[in-house]
């Protein structure tokens, strides 16, 4: 009813043609007239709020009670779609129930006129706390973040929304930097962006940065070299139980493909055996002899039928090393970085574990030494993608490592906060190639859970 109102308040046609629910959005729902233009949509998405908690010393508790439902697919599909560092290196996601002793984070740096943006989902009710001494300042210094009615409350007005419709809250820090220092007493305070339920809490960090001399942002790039020619571009097809390949052994395959190709080159270092003999160098695009390929690929990773498509476990993908040491000789080696922290290795392949921005940076160097690198992340509202990445840039960025530390018990417990600056952080964009037959190959800045790459040792 609501949206019939909003069609007759925009004059639009009387006859609605459709109603679209947006995977890209959840709980948008879009309503079309007959010329395909939208007159009317709905928001329906549970809501988070945000609130500012100050960190100078012990912490200052300033807590947001709010369920997450529909902000967690929202951040996962923004974090595929966004830079890795500013959006997860200084987010902490944590469970509740035990505390811990020692916490390491990074705090994303806002110098004065500095702007940054935080995925959102909007607002909603909340119990709102009067501000403490500390947080009237940093509402100083931040430009027309807090409410106005002086509670911890983030003002509706700094809630901004994307052309695509995605809400992000907008940091601004006041451009005149000897206001801000005077106002802060020249302390670099950090503080967080905070949103909870039952189970998790999810924290973005940030530090006000009064360095004399601004960061200044640098820019390193690498690339496969003499990839952009000579790099094939396969797609799935249906096989295998009448399912698709799948993502993982198209990407693999891509990469063989390449490796094949590269060892018909002067000084090369790979066998021209990887796709067949040495007199058949692999296509560029998808034939029935790739088809067999990639199939064959497809039982060494173990792919299986899902709804129709072809799905491999992300921790499965470095099986393939046995199949490649065998046509490459003993030289040859497999490595998969993945989400955790376990290490394993074992027959040619290795299994480490670690961070998002530490698998980006894993698979930024094996490119920069010229090995293409598989990259899963999370796509849009299916789930994982693997696509192969054969270019990069890194563009620097300035962030404050903090460790926390608690010792002692009951009366006697103590915390302790020690704080440095770096400047090594990056945020990566790679070039990747999709795997759909050369559609949709681009620059994107994806957060990884996953990197696997073949090389010679």
């Amino acid at each position: 009813m609501l949206l019939i109102q909003q069609v007759h308040q925009n004059n639009a046609p009387a006859v609605v043609k459709s109603f679209i629910d947006c995977h890209h959005i959840p709980g948008l729902t879009v309503v079309l007239n007959d010329n395909g233009t939208r007159c009317a949509q709905r928001v329906t998405t549970g809501t988070a709020l945000m609130l500012l908690r100050l960190k100078i010393g012990v912490s200052l508790d300033q807590m947001v009670k709010e369920s997450l439902d529909g902000f967690k697919s929202q951040w996962r599909e923004r974090a595929a779609q966004r830079r890795s560092k500013s959006d997860w290196s200084s987010t902490d996601v944590v469970s509740k129930g035990g505390e811990r002793k020692e916490t390491d984070v990074d705090e994303e740096a806002l110098s004065p006129d500095s702007i940054v943006k935080v995925a959102t989902c909007g607002n909603s009710r909340l119990r709102p706390s009067s501000r403490s001494n500390w947080q009237q300042k940093l509402c100083q210094v931040l430009v027309d973040v807090c409410h106005p009615n002086g509670t911890t409350k983030v003002n509706p007005s700094a809630i901004k929304e994307t052309p695509n419709h995605l809400l992000y809250l907008k940091l601004e820090v006041h451009g005149n930097r000897a206001f801000v220092g005077n106002v802060l007493e020249w302390r670099e305070i950090g503080f967080v962006v905070e949103i909870k339920e039952r189970k998790e809490v999810i924290k973005k960090h940030f530090a006000i940065d009064l360095h004399s001399n601004r960061f200044r942002r640098s820019v390193i790039l690498g690339e496969v070299s003499a990839e952009k020619n000579n790099f094939p571009d396969y797609d799935q097809h249906k096989c295998c139980g009448s399912c698709y390949s799948g993502c993982g052994p198209v990407a693999w395959a891509q990469i063989f493909g390449y490796y094949d190709r590269k060892a018909a080159t002067p000084n090369a270092i790979f066998s021209s055996t990887i796709y067949g003999d040495s007199s058949t160098k692999a296509p560029l695009h998808l034939t029935d002899e790739v088809k067999r390929f990639v199939e064959d690929i497809r039982l060494q990773v173990k792919t299986f039928c899902n709804n129709g498509q072809g799905s491999t476990y992300t921790s499965n993908m470095h099986l393939i090393a046995p199949w490649f040491r065998s046509r490459q000789g003993s030289n040859s080696r497999v490595v998969s970085y993945l989400e955790s922290r376990k290490k394993r290795s074992s027959g040619g392949s290795s299994v480490a574990r670690g961070g998002r921005s530490w698998i980006q940076s894993k698979a930024a160097e094996y490119i920069k030494s010229g090995y293409p690198v598989i990259l899963d992340f999370d796509f849009e509202s299916e789930g994982g993608h693997s696509a192969v990445a054969t270019r990069y840039k890194g563009t620097s960025r300035r962030n404050r490592h903090c460790k926390t530390k608690t010792t002692g018990w009951w009366v006697g417990k103590k915390t302790k906060t020690v704080c440095s600056w770096e400047t090594a952080a990056y945020d990566y964009e790679f070039f990747l190639h999709y795997g759909w037959g050369g559609r949709n190959n681009k620059w994107q800045q994806v957060s990884p859970f996953g990197a696997h790459v073949a090389y010679i040792a």
